[in-house]
């Protein structure tokens, strides 16, 4: 008689073999997400993030709901080497990816890292679990798109993002302009800045169309999966999402100027949030309606071919639940399990043992020179308040000496969100989007203040009214972690605070303008000498 071949199994109950099956990929998902968050959180341009994993449930519940492809008996086939390798390949760079943004979150390079990899894994086991007899109700190919669609809410590189905010706010002041002339209105463009008679209008991230246009890819992608158009199809609802997302906006920021013009640049604040609702609105039913037109002839032969297959599976008696897993599934799975913790235990043992042995931080604040007369505190806008989300703020101007001083003190406590909330204010950031154009005056110098020694940039602003010169230091609350490195975002400033095994900084930053110096080493002297009366070390 022939030798019979045992194959090794695991005896589990079926539903306790589902839910172990589900825990790494669980928690895999969660660390992603909360990584994302932040960005979602802080920044208004990827808050439609919090709306994209339901989506993707969603459509994945809307693939177990109809059958895909043609209904045929196969036999189970064992997973390839080719596939442990990709598999143990995406698991191995969970670790370090998870080192790394444990010192940096918010970091974009790491959050597609965390993306890719966890999406892989995720689709390597459908793939892995999926070679089971057929199930005509869930294949792990009509599972690719809802899965892989989660990565829209990855915030884009910065290479990418930055100069498409730039060319479309280019291209917003430059339309708007022209149109404002059409109606015969003057208006006069100034970088991103537009000047009526009434005042000047900004044109931020927001209003440059950036926020409109991801948030418009998004909602194209999925209706298209929606709907389940044609490649080509998909490709023109996108295209006509970019289209109707630029018009629409265009609208919006003629009609914000043209309201500056007529009423004054303070009424805008009554009209911003109304127009960028009602505009988003009309872009999103607009897109709608597209989509609906072009799934028109699509659905027809959907609802033939889901007939089809309706009837092929009940012919061949397979229940539209079955779930069968592979045998070796579970094995997987508490082996990328076992990955995981060890991974994760590994890491926090790597940052509590540095951490445990960093001294406590110089800590400093701003004495404000209230008692002089032309003290003035200028309140922050609320807008700026919810983005930055800083513990601890304050801006004032003041008069001495033949001089005009403004300041900017915030303070982040330690957090998780600390690094990438005093990163999002620097002078780069907000002077360029006030419409000004920073000089670099010298390399970064050291200023010794009341025993401190705390790095700045100096820059000068010559497109102003009135030339000035500002000084910016970002502080971080580690003892022996201030340097240059920190105010400027590299890989070796990044990987930095990995190596030491520091993580969730408390930062504070002080931004001083001054005008009236007749050049930078006058400025500088000056700087130098308000700093001795401003600062007091704790």
């Amino acid at each position: 008689m022939p030798a019979v071949e045992k194959t090794a199994s695991i005896s589990v109950h079926p539903w306790l073999s589902r839910g172990l099956v589900c825990l790494p990929f669980a928690w895999l998902w969660f660390v992603l997400i909360n990584d994302l968050r932040v960005e979602w959180t802080v920044n208004p341009q990827y808050s439609y993030g919090w709306a994209v994993p339901f989506l993707c449930a969603f459509l994945i519940w809307q693939r177990f709901q109809k059958p895909e492809g043609k209904v045929q008996k196969s036999e189970r086939r064992s997973p390839t080497s080719i596939f442990y390798f990709l598999f143990a390949f995406c698991a191995a760079l969970y670790a370090p990816t998870r080192l790394v943004e444990e010192a940096n979150p918010g970091w974009r390079l790491v959050s597609w890292a965390l993306a890719l990899e966890v999406v892989g894994l995720t689709l390597l086991f459908l793939r892995f679990s999926g070679s089971a007899p057929p199930r005509p109700n869930l294949s792990t190919r009509a599972l690719i798109f809802p899965i892989c669609f989660f990565l829209v809410a990855v915030p884009w590189p910065t290479l990418i993002e930055q100069p498409l905010i730039q060319g479309l706010t280019r291209a917003d002041t430059s339309f708007t302009t022209e149109l404002l002339g059409w109606f015969s209105i003057p208006a006069i463009p100034h970088g991103n800045v537009i000047e009526v008679a009434t005042g000047t209008v900004g044109i931020d991230a927001a209003c440059s169309g950036i926020r409109s246009f991801q948030a418009t890819l998004m909602i194209s992608l999925f209706l298209g999966e929606f709907y389940s158009l044609g490649t080509l199809r998909r490709v023109l609802c996108v295209f006509a999402g970019f289209a109707l997302s630029f018009l629409f906006n265009l609208a919006r920021m003629s009609l914000l100027v043209w309201v500056a013009a007529r009423k004054g640049v303070a009424a805008i604040a009554s009209w911003h949030d109304p127009a960028g609702v009602t505009i988003l609105l009309a872009c999103f039913f607009s897109l709608w309606g597209i989509a609906v037109w072009l799934g028109k002839k699509k659905g027809a032969e959907n609802q033939k071919e889901k007939a089809e297959l309706e009837n092929q599976v009940r012919e061949a008696g397979i229940a539209r639940s079955s779930l069968a897993m592979h045998p070796a599934s579970l094995a997987l799975t508490l082996a990328l399990g076992t990955w995981i913790v060890i991974s994760e235990a590994s890491i926090e043992a790597w940052y509590r043992s540095h951490e445990a042995r960093v001294p406590a931080a110089a800590q400093w604040t701003i004495a404000w020179p209230v008692n002089n007369p032309t003290f003035k505190e200028i309140p922050v806008a609320e807008g700026t308040r919810q983005i930055l989300r800083y513990d601890e703020g304050r801006t004032a101007v003041w008069q001495e000496d033949n001089l005009t001083w403004q300041a900017v003190f915030l303070r982040w406590k330690p957090g998780r969100t600390a690094i990438h909330l005093a990163q999002n204010h620097t002078p780069e950031v907000c002077m360029t989007a006030a419409g000004y154009t920073l000089n670099p005056i010298s390399p970064q110098e050291w200023f010794d203040i009341t025993g401190l020694r705390m790095p700045f940039l100096a820059y000068q602003v010559t497109d102003a009214p009135r030339p000035f010169f500002v000084f910016y230091c970002l502080w971080d609350d580690r003892a022996g972690s201030q340097g240059f490195e920190t105010m400027i975002l590299t890989f070796g400033s990044r990987l930095a605070p990995v190596m030491a095994g520091l993580r969730n900084p408390g930062q504070r930053s002080l931004e001083i303008a001054v005008s009236g110096p007749d050049n930078a080493a006058e400025a500088e002297a000056a700087v130098r000498a308000e700093l001795e009366k401003l600062i007091v070390s704790k």
